[in-house]
């Protein structure tokens, strides 16, 4: 029983229909084992040709796929040399900051030497005796200096050996005379020297405004551009002012030739909070509005055109926080007034080669009565 059924399960096998070996390629006959290979023998040239078909499509698709190949070999080479631009690139931008930060460290160095020199000065100044007390000594010196001569021209006239009761004679009074004037003569310099120091002193005194309002007159403005330009003096400071007699002190710091986005075609205004006597007494960050002014020099009336620009301090910027050196970095307009504008001779901002600068702080926070 059990051959029997394996017997019919064979022939069942063999009569189940076969597919041709090429139906891959497209052929779509289906038949016995012995109709399959008699399509096989009969069909060998549509066969061929459907081998020939798949390698044609096959050589377009290697085609198709070398053709990317190579376009994404040629975008590999442009990423290559781009990122070593780039690569260059970031290497000079790497130096030239080198070179930014070298220059920015030589400027604050300049700005601690002169910031000390002007506080030595200051010191020195304020040791010094008043004013009218060193003018009482100039005009005793002056009497001194004029009687010595005197007495030198009397000395020149007389005979050099006659004698005199006090020097012995008159060669040895002479010499004397002659040595007490070099004396004086040396006194006289010293005190020019401090008188001039004093008379620094108090211009800067007379100069200073205690309400929060600085007018600054510059002068030779063109030739002091032109320092600029070379690079001589970058920028000029003005003299210190105050909101108050005990107030804060400030001043302003100009770039005629610009700094920043102003460099070359504007003149850049700065507003600077300086290091004062009464700071622990002030309230601290610096709160006031600030206007900056060019001042129009035409006649007055109401064509005049001064140009001005203000701002309100940033409690966050250390520009306005209590100052631990002589001075805050500046803040204020890179922008603030174009050359053009300044030097066009039909505005009458630039006159006689001056132009006059103004700042005004609002005086909302009094300081200490």
């Amino acid at each position: 029983m059990k051959r029997k059924e394996l017997t019919e399960h064979l022939m069942s096998c063999t009569r189940k229909p076969l597919d041709c070996k090429f139906k891959t390629l497209g052929c779509t006959f289906t038949g016995s084992a012995d109709e399959l290979a008699q399509h096989e023998r009969e069909r060998v040239s549509d066969h061929l040709e459907l081998i020939t078909v798949y390698a044609g499509s096959m050589d377009l698709q290697s085609m198709n796929i070398r053709e990317r190949l190579q376009e994404l070999t040629s975008e590999r080479e442009d990423l290559i040399k781009q990122l070593s631009e780039c690569r260059q690139e970031n290497e000079s931008l790497k130096n030239s900051i080198k070179n930014l930060e070298k220059i920015v460290k030589d400027v604050r160095l300049k700005m601690v030497g002169h910031t000390e020199r002007l506080i030595t000065i200051e010191r020195r100044m304020e040791e010094l005796p008043r004013k009218e007390k060193f003018e009482e000594h100039s005009r005793d010196l002056a009497t001194i200096k004029e009687k010595t001569d005197r007495l030198q021209q009397q000395i020149l006239s007389m005979d050099g050996g006659a004698t005199v009761s006090r020097y012995g004679t008159l060669n040895a009074m002479a010499d004397a005379l002659t040595t007490q004037l070099a004396a004086h003569d040396r006194q006289i310099g010293i005190h020019d020297v401090r008188i001039a120091e004093m008379d620094l002193r108090f211009q800067i005194l007379e100069t200073a405004n205690y309400e929060g309002v600085l007018v600054w007159k510059i002068k030779d403005y063109m030739r002091r551009k032109q320092e600029a330009i070379t690079g001589r003096t970058l920028s000029l400071y003005s003299q210190p002012f105050y909101t108050s007699r005990y107030g804060y002190k400030l001043c302003a710091r100009v770039y005629l030739n610009g700094d920043g986005m102003g460099k070359t075609t504007h003149i850049s205004l700065f507003f600077v909070l300086m290091r004062g006597e009464y700071d622990a007494l002030m309230p601290w960050p610096f709160q006031q509005k600030v206007t900056l002014y060019l001042l129009d020099q035409g006649p007055v009336g109401p064509q005049k055109n001064d140009l001005s620009d203000h701002f309100h301090p940033d409690p966050n910027s250390s520009s306005f926080k209590r100052p631990t050196t002589e001075m805050n970095i500046a803040s204020g307009c890179p922008l603030f007034a174009s050359h053009s504008v300044v030097e066009n001779p039909r505005n009458n901002y630039l006159k006689d080669d001056t132009i006059y600068i103004k700042v005004v702080v609002e005086n909302v926070t009094p300081g200490v009565q």
